[in-house]
Order: structure tokens, then sequence, then C-alpha cells
């Protein structure tokens, strides 16, 4: 009997041990910071045009929960344990919906459920950090009337370098670059016919 207990006493002992080697390393989430204040703009009766934000399309290595960082020019890595704490298209959506109310008059931009005479459409194809201290933002957005025509088609690639390394410098880095792409597509906006 003696002999039974010794192995299962054994493997108790190497389980403990194996467990005290991992680190418990608690998962942090994040999301994104909200447009940078700016006055808020009234909207008068001249401002009842609707825009209609439609899903955001991420790059397949951006669609999940983990943040994202750029080793070297070819290598990518997913983080563990940092982590958004939403779906990252929505944040993107709602954030740039909520920049784009802020910075024109020109149109209300509302969500995806509801119709509106042009739509608003957005690729992302990088939004990540680099191992040089930048946070990346690239991709295309496209403006199209009600019969699916293009009326507007821009390319966009922006930088915003990190005020300190880590993680939450990371996800601020990445909010400014939100702001300045609202802020390219705020413009186009107000030339619009």
């Amino acid at each position: 009997m003696v002999m039974k207990l010794r192995p299962s006493l054994f493997a108790l002992l190497i389980l403990a041990l194996s467990s005290c080697a991992k680190p418990n390393v608690d998962k942090q989430h994040y999301f994104l910071p909200e447009a940078a204040s700016q006055p808020e703009l009234v909207n008068t009766p001249e401002t009842k045009n609707l825009l209609q934000l439609s899903d955001v399309q991420l790059a397949d290595f951006l669609d999940k929960s983990g943040l994202v960082l750029q080793l070297d020019d070819i290598t990518l890595n997913q983080a563990k344990n940092h982590v958004w704490a939403e779906d990252l298209r929505r944040q993107i959506s709602r954030g740039l919906q909520a920049r784009l109310n802020q910075q024109q008059q020109v149109y209300t931009v509302v969500g995806s459920q509801t119709a509106a005479a042009l739509r608003l459409s957005l690729d992302i194809h990088a939004f990540h950090g680099r191992y040089d201290g930048l946070a990346l933002t690239s991709g295309q957005w496209q403006l199209k009337n009600q019969k699916g025509d293009i009326e507007k088609i821009k390319r966009f690639e922006l930088q915003t370098e990190l005020k300190q390394s880590g993680y939450p410098a990371l996800v601020r880095a990445l909010g400014e670059n939100l702001d300045k792409l609202s802020a390219q597509i705020s413009e186009q906006l107000q030339q619009m016919p």
C-alpha cells in the first residue's frame, strides 16, 4: 500500500510545484479614449443631413481581443494579457461617430441601423503599435450614396509617437490617431455639395 501512495504523492508534488512556476498575470482590459475635448457644435435646422456610419472592417490580425505590437519589419505579436475590453470594431465605430458629430455640422452621423442619404464605410488595415514607438492606423474610407455609388474614397496612414512605453500609452496614441482620422473625414464632409 505504501508503494501505491508514493506515486500519487509524487504526482501531487509535481503538480503543486508546476503551478508555482507559472506566474499569475492578471489581464489588463483597455477602452479607446474618448474624443479629445472640443467645443460641442450646436445642431441648427440646416444640419438635418444624415450620414450612416456602416460597420467598420478590420484586417484579420486585428479582429482579435489582444492588442497587437509589430516587433520588427515582418513580425506581429498579439498580447495575451493586454486585451480590448470590448470588440474593437464597436469601439472604433462609436468613437468615430462621436468625434465626427463633434467636429462638423454638415451631417449628423448615425449608426448602421439608421438609414441615411450617405453611408461612410471604413476598412482598417493597421491599428497597432510598432517597435520604434509609433502607433499606426491605416486603411481606407469611402462615402457612398443611396444607390451604392462611391462619392468619395480616401486612403489614410496615420502615426502618433507614444509619449511613454507600455500598452496604456499605445491605446492613448491609437485614440489620437482616431482623432486625426475623424478630422480628415470632417474636412472632406465640409466640402461635400
